[in-house]
């Protein structure tokens, strides 16, 4: 029996199948802790969309947030599951990315669409009905997210800026939600972070991959060799600059450029996760990485902290 007709036969075993766990596991819910960034524009919003002499606020503010959190959940996984969708012929082949829960057939295709429908139909109308204009905001990051998953993710340099405006498009979410205008810098330092993160994934995909770089990912044999190494540094210094200046031009941050203080915790994040990158054997999932790596836990505990309380004490 050829590769074609396996495929086809393991397809049409199922049409209705779906394993809850597997189904969840297509919706791969450690990937929503990027959804987090949309909580980012309410930390810097104090004395401008909110006050600590004045908390009455808050409660609405955040629960605009959670909503337009869970949203973004709830788009994202209809994206992977899109994203799944179309390359399940291809993932049925490979010797790891058959185990994923639709190239298994553990989750048929009828299944997956269904639900890809109702999730991106529930994430754009929870947005709408916070805020009309997130609307187009959420249409923005569908557009540029299903583009990828037709053909610009084997664009090299093209796929990892549209990963990229992901975050960045969280982020502005968060600002649109609760009606505020943060500074430029925030966009430029999440931008400068994100894509950091994203070549991080890449040049881990490339070492990871060894010889067979081609097979794991067309695109990855561009990343390979010195090229990925060059962009892996400068991503990293245009991030580390660009929270640096960002703590000391943002205008609505502390005159007196205490917010310094809490850049020895991003530097240290940084190393952290270029570490990672070079020896550990998830760093192809900065996800597994956020969430598992204790010290890369605390160091973004203790920079949330820390903020936190600079942003207080200079009230």
């Amino acid at each position: 029996m050829g590769a074609t007709d396996k495929i086809e036969n393991q397809e049409n075993s199922g049409v209705f199948a779906a394993s809850p766990v597997a189904l969840l596991k297509a919706l791969r819910p450690l990937q929503w802790v990027k959804n987090g960034l949309v909580f980012l524009p309410f930390v810097f919003a104090v004395d401008i969309a909110w006050s600590t002499d004045d908390l009455s606020e808050v409660p609405e503010l955040l629960g605009k947030l959670v909503l337009i959190a869970l949203a973004f959940c709830s788009l994202s996984s209809a994206i992977y599951l899109f994203n799944d969708l179309m390359d399940r012929s291809g993932d049925q082949l490979h010797p790891v990315k058959r185990k994923r829960p639709i190239a298994s057939g553990k989750v048929s295709v009828r299944v997956a669409g269904a639900v890809m429908v109702v999730l991106a139909a529930v994430g754009l109308v929870v947005m709408v009905l916070v805020e009309p204009l997130l609307g187009v905001v959420g249409g923005l990051y569908s557009v540029v997210n299903v583009s990828y998953s037709l053909g610009l993710k084997q664009v090299v340099l093209l796929d990892a800026f549209a990963v990229t405006s992901g975050y960045v498009i969280r982020a502005a979410a968060g600002a649109l939600a609760i009606d505020v205008t943060p500074s430029p810098w925030l966009y430029v330092t999440t931008g400068a972070g994100a894509l950091f993160i994203v070549l991080g994934r890449r040049f881990a995909e490339a070492r990871l991959a060894g010889g067979s770089v081609g097979e794991q990912r067309r695109v990855l044999k561009d990343y390979s060799g010195p090229f990925i190494g060059q962009l892996l540094t400068l991503s990293a210094a245009a991030a580390w600059l660009s929270y640096t200046l960002y703590t000391v031009e943002a205008t609505n941050l502390p005159d007196n450029n205490t917010m310094l203080f809490t850049l020895p915790l991003v530097t240290f994040g940084l190393f952290r996760y270029l570490y990672l990158l070079n020896n550990s054997e998830q760093a192809e999932a900065p996800e597994q990485l956020i969430v598992r790596d204790l010290p890369l836990v605390l160091s973004i505990v203790s920079w949330v902290a820390v903020s936190t309380l600079v942003l207080l004490l200079n009230n």
